[in-house]
C-alpha cells in the first residue's frame, strides 16, 4: 500500500532568523550580520519535503493570523502546491518562530504567539492513510489522538519529545537531547511505538524497534549562512512498513538538503517508486547489536 494523502499537523508560523556572531548576553544590544525570513513550523517543513514526491500534502495546526505575516505563510503554501483548505484564519496575531543562530552555528529559538491560537480538529482524519504530527501541538490535540487509534489504516507518526506518550505511533522523530535511550527502549518494548529514530547534531541517528537498531551516518554536511544544517525531524512513510517483517531487510535511507540550511531524513522499507528529487542524498545505514 502506498500513501498517497497525507497530513502534516502542527506548528504554522513565520521563522525569523537572525545571524549573530554570538548569543547576546542579558542588557547586550548587538546587531546581526544578516537576516532572514522563511515560512516555518514543524507542519510546513514538512509538508515541503514530503510534497517533493507529488504526494497529495495538507496541513492544519495552530491558527494563523490576516496580517502580513500569515498572507506570507499562505501564499508560500499556494506557491508550494501544498493544501491548506482547513487552515483557520483570524483576526489574532500570527505566531513567530525568531532564530538567533551564532558563528557556531548553535540556535536559540524563541517562540511566541502559541498559547492564545485555537488549533485544527481530525475532522475527516478517514480521508487520510499517513498523519504527522509535531510535539508543540500535543497538548492541544492529545484528547483526539486517542479518538484517531480505532483508525487501524491510519500511519501515524511524530516528530520531537515533550509530553507523556500514552497512545500509539508508528513512528517517532526524536532528538537525543529530548528523551534518554531507556525512555526510548521503554516506549518500543511496550509497543507503544514501533519504530524510534533518535537524532543528533553532531552524532549518527540511531533508529530502533523490537527487531534491534541501526546507526545512520550521514555525508559531512556543513553549513549554509554560516550555519550548521540541522534535521528537520521528518518520517514519512512512502510504502506501508510491514511490522511482521525486519524493518532492516530492504531499508531505503536517504538524506535531502534544501536551502537555506533546512534538511531531512526519509525512511522507507522498501525501494522508492517515482522520480526521487534531484537534491537528494545517499547516507549509510549500519545496523548494530
Amino acid at each position: 500500500m502506498s500513501f498517497e494523502k497525507i497530513l502534516c499537523f502542527g506548528s504554522l508560523n513565520p521563522d525569523l532568523i537572525y545571524f549573530v556572531d554570538e548569543i547576546p548576553k542579558k542588557g547586550d544590544d548587538i546587531r546581526s550580520s544578516d537576516s532572514l525570513i522563511r515560512a516555518g513550523g514543524t507542519a510546513i517543513n514538512c509538508a515541503e519535503k514530503i510534497v517533493l514526491w507529488n504526494k497529495s500534502v495538507h496541513v492544519r495546526g495552530n491558527c494563523i493570523g490576516k496580517d502580513p505575516l500569515g498572507e506570507y505563510l499562505v501564499n508560500h503554501l499556494k506557491s508550494k502546491n501544498i493544501n491548506h483548505d482547513d487552515l483557520i484564519i483570524d483576526k489574532g496575531i500570527t505566531p513567530t518562530c525568531s532564530i538567533f543562530v551564532d558563528k557556531t552555528g548553535e540556535r536559540t529559538i524563541v517562540s511566541s504567539g502559541y498559547q492564545k491560537s485555537s488549533w485544527n480538529n481530525f475532522d475527516n482524519i478517514d480521508s487520510y492513510d499517513s498523519l504527522m504530527l509535531d510535539r508543540y501541538s500535543i497538548e492541544f490535540v492529545k484528547e483526539d489522538l486517542i479518538e484517531i487509534q480505532k483508525n487501524k489504516n491510519l500511519f501515524v507518526s511524530q516528530a520531537g519529545y515533550e509530553h507523556k506518550i500514552d497512545y500509539k505511533l508508528d513512528f517517532l522523530t526524536v532528538s537525543k537531547d529530548e528523551i534518554t535511550v531507556n525512555e526510548a527502549n521503554d516506549l518500543v518494548d511496550s509497543k507503544t511505538v514501533w519504530y524510534i529514530l533518535l537524532t543528533s547534531s553532531n552524532l549518527p541517528a540511531r533508529l530502533i524497534s523490537l527487531e534491534g537498531a541501526i546507526e545512520i551516518v550521514p555525508p559531512d554536511f556543513k553549513t549554509i549562512n554560516g550555519t550548521e544544517i540541522m534535521l528537520i525531524k521528518l518520517i514519512i512513510a512512502v510504502n506501508e512498513i510491514d511490522k511482521a517483517t525486519s524493518p532492516f531487510a530492504n531499508l531505503v535511507i536517504t538524506f535531502v538538503v534544501t536551502p537555506p540550511g533546512a534538511a531531512a531524513i526519509i525512511i522507507t522499507p522498501s525501494a522508492i517508486s517515482g522520480a526521487v528529487p534531484k537534491n537528494f542524498i545517499n547516507i549509510n545505514a549500519t545496523k548494530i547489536t
